[in-house]
């Protein structure tokens, strides 16, 4: 999930992002924030990249808030929009874009979560997060950003789009919370892999992102291949794939 942030008040911007912080922490939920100082930085973003989730304040220099929504909004666009504003001169203009809150400057906290929850925002992942130890201190990833879990020579590797996680636990015990997530599928012995950074099929390996390729069970590659393709149309327009 992507939220946008433009307020070209760098002290504002840094204050909501800071509750959205806690909200997602809070909740258990993944989302990556962007932060952009004016209305055409961030139309220019979003030619390249969708948010879901868009803060627009409505006083901003040149292009306001509402002439960036508005454009979205005729473009047939629908990202879920909060309006930022130090009054309330613009309340009935914001329902003509669909926007889901507008939030008065300064941000009350009771506000703000009343507004989250208006979002109605929520990972629908079936384990949004892997808890594990690793040098006794208790860790948490999102399961979006893990590519694969190998083993190798007696230790587990969690390999995500930042980093490789090595561990002195069973390659069985880590991934078995992992089975119940229609996400994961098991290639080959002792590699699971995240369908949603799979990028196609050629004969027995699978192609990820960043150059990897993954062997697949040649006995069951027919039906390893078809849960891949039906995972694959089930979700071909999510942003995520």
């Amino acid at each position: 999930m992507k939220f946008a942030i433009a307020d070209d008040s760098y002290e504002d911007r840094c204050e909501l992002k800071s509750y959205i912080c806690s909200y997602l922490s809070e909740h258990n939920i993944t989302a990556e924030i962007s932060e952009f100082d004016s209305a055409e930085s961030f139309l220019s973003a979003w030619e390249s990249e969708s948010f879901q989730v868009v803060f627009l304040d409505i006083y901003m220099k040149e292009k306001s808030g509402m002439e960036a929504a508005q454009e979205l909004f005729s473009s047939g666009k629908s990202p879920k929009i909060i309006f930022l504003s130090s009054s309330t001169e613009f309340f009935r203009q914001s329902y003509a874009v669909r926007a889901v809150y507008y939030l008065v400057k300064p941000i009350v906290p009771e506000e703000f979560e009343l507004a989250m929850q208006f979002l109605e925002i929520q990972d629908s992942y079936a384990v949004p997060f892997l808890k594990f130890r690793q040098n006794n201190v208790e860790r948490s990833i999102p399961t979006e950003k893990i590519l694969y879990i190998d083993v190798q020579d007696h230790t587990t590797r969690i390999h995500t789009t930042e980093e490789t996680i090595s561990l002195s636990v069973s390659f069985r015990q880590l991934t078995e919370p992992l089975e119940q997530d229609e996400r994961f599928l098991c290639c080959i012995r002792g590699v699971i892999v995240n369908m949603q950074h799979i990028l196609g099929m050629e004969d027995n390996v699978f192609r990820l992102e960043h150059g990897i390729r993954l062997p697949v069970n040649i006995r069951k590659k027919k039906q390893i291949g078809e849960i891949w393709r039906s995972y694959y149309y089930a979700h071909m327009g999510d942003n995520n794939l």
